[in-house]
């Protein structure tokens, strides 16, 4: 006995159970992204050489320089920008001047790292 091919037809009530699903899939993830967004305010800790050093709010727009002078173990001066609720490091001083070239970030958890001058800057949720 021969076998009949099999046959894949599309009905007209595939594509509205298509469309519904994608929806459906789509506004969970709308929904999850929600449930995972920090609470409370965030702020800007800032960590030389795995060392917390301070912590700024990320709501006021601020230009903050860590000095040579201060703590040695940088290569130069740091400038941090915090403006509009998102970070990055201004200037520094490193071989090739990576660090500057990250531009802003504004999502909590995702460091800004400087590692010739073991530099960290993370914007973090209270705990």
């Amino acid at each position: 006995m021969k076998k009949k091919p099999f046959k894949l037809t599309k009905k007209p009530g595939d594509v509205y159970g298509f469309s519904i699903l994608i929806i459906f899939l789509s506004l969970l993830l709308v929904y999850i992204n929600l449930l995972n967004r920090p609470g409370g305010d965030l702020y800007v800790s800032v960590y030389i050489d795995n060392t917390l050093v301070n912590q700024y709010s990320l709501y006021e727009d601020q230009t903050i320089t860590f000095e040579q002078e201060t703590y040695p173990i940088l290569l130069g001066d740091i400038v941090l920008a915090i403006n509009n609720q998102q970070i990055r490091i201004e200037q520094e001083t490193s071989p090739l001047n990576v660090c500057s070239e990250q531009g802003w970030v504004r999502t909590p958890g995702l460091p800004l790292i400087c590692a010739p001058n073991y530099f960290m800057a993370v914007i973090e949720a209270p705990k």
